[in-house]
């Protein structure tokens, strides 16, 4: 489906959709509304979403910018969905998005201004994501963003800097499309979540054409999407999964990656050799997440650090299923995990409590 405009769009949004009925049109509206100055497409790709995404998609009738709106056969994950979307693209500059990014008013402007600021061939220009202030903003989700930058490190970004392939963030990132046609291949479908699709992306870009990723502030998304400890853990043990698919494409990360391996590995051989007492994992992992649900709303002084210790145990725990997933100790090895990572971390949100 295509809300045709005639004239020549001067950007492309790309942006992947799922489940997202509830709060879709809005975010479509939003775009409906920008003061761009200059045409521009969004381009939709509904992932076999089992609401009514694709319904909404086909039915909203755009204003102000060209609309083309398709979807998949059967879900396929973020990348795919991406890949479809830019085989469509007809601007010279596209800009990456989640279907959960509300845009301020100048985001467009604001990407086509950096562009034209920035010209060179090689040049990503990475937007600004945060919270919206009509949402509910848990202490998780202050320390995600905050000083855990365990979903996005803006928290650590200055505007006007550049910064490495690892922050390339498609909340809110745009690029010229002439330097990933260069590439014999866009995203790759090996990762089905979203987790680390876009490094890989990102690390190719920024080997074969020498892609520097400058920071911008001023294109804001707000990003409504709402985790509490129990969805963001389960994202974290993802996020390790696919870490290692990862260094098995590029080898040569393993330099960068190997804390995580190693300690993988470290507490794999512990287990094997029977050392230390046996907890069960399930048990520590269920007092974990209810002592972080407890303190979701407060502001506990040990928070940060518990945060920071029971999301790299789900990291960690990612990494060990995608080395011995299929090994029958696995059980034992996430048992010596969980005792090395979890125990001191609910003794002192305990004790302290």
């Amino acid at each position: 489906m295509e809300t045709m405009n005639a004239e020549q769009p001067a950007i492309s949004v790309i942006m992947p959709c799922y489940n997202r009925s509830h709060d879709l049109r809005r975010i479509l509206e939003a775009y409906d509304q920008q003061d761009a100055g200059q045409p521009f497409e969004i381009i939709a790709i509904d992932d076999a979403s089992m609401d009514d995404t694709f319904a909404l998609l086909s039915g909203f009738h755009a204003n102000h910018f060209r609309l083309i709106a398709e979807t998949q056969s059967h879900n396929q994950g973020p990348a795919a969905a991406r890949n479809r979307a830019l085989g469509l693209v007809s601007a010279p500059l596209v800009v990456i998005v989640g279907d959960d990014i509300l845009p301020e008013r100048d985001f467009i402007r604001r990407h086509l201004d950096a562009h034209q600021f920035y010209p060179e061939e090689n040049t990503a220009i990475l937007g600004r994501v945060c919270w919206p202030d009509d949402m509910p903003c848990n202490t998780l989700m202050r320390h995600i963003d905050g000083i855990g930058a365990q979903q996005f490190g803006y928290h650590y970004l200055h505007s006007g800097r550049d910064y490495s392939f690892f922050h390339f963030y498609t909340a809110n990132i745009s690029i010229k499309m002439n330097m990933l046609r260069k590439l014999d291949h866009w995203f790759d479908t090996d990762f089905p979540y979203a987790a680390w699709e876009d490094a890989e992306l990102s690390y190719r870009l920024w080997r074969k054409q020498g892609m520097r990723i400058k920071y911008i502030a001023s294109p804001t998304g707000r990003h409504y999407h709402y985790h509490n400890i129990w969805t963001f853990s389960a994202r974290q043990y993802q996020v390790g999964r696919m870490a290692q698919v990862m260094v098995r494409k590029h080898p040569e990360l393993e330099l960068v990656l190997r804390g995580p391996a190693r300690r993988a590995l470290g507490y794999g051989m512990r287990a094997l050799a029977g050392t230390g007492r046996r907890r069960p994992h399930a048990a520590l992992e269920a007092r974990a997440l209810e002592l972080a649900s407890l303190h979701e709303w407060d502001g506990h002084p040990l928070l940060d650090i518990f945060y920071l210790r029971l999301l790299e145990y789900y990291y960690f725990k990612g990494w060990i299923d995608a080395l011995f997933g299929r090994m029958k100790p696995v059980s034992r090895i996430h048992d010596a995990h969980a005792r090395l990572r979890l125990v001191r971390a609910i003794h002192w949100l305990d004790d302290a409590a």
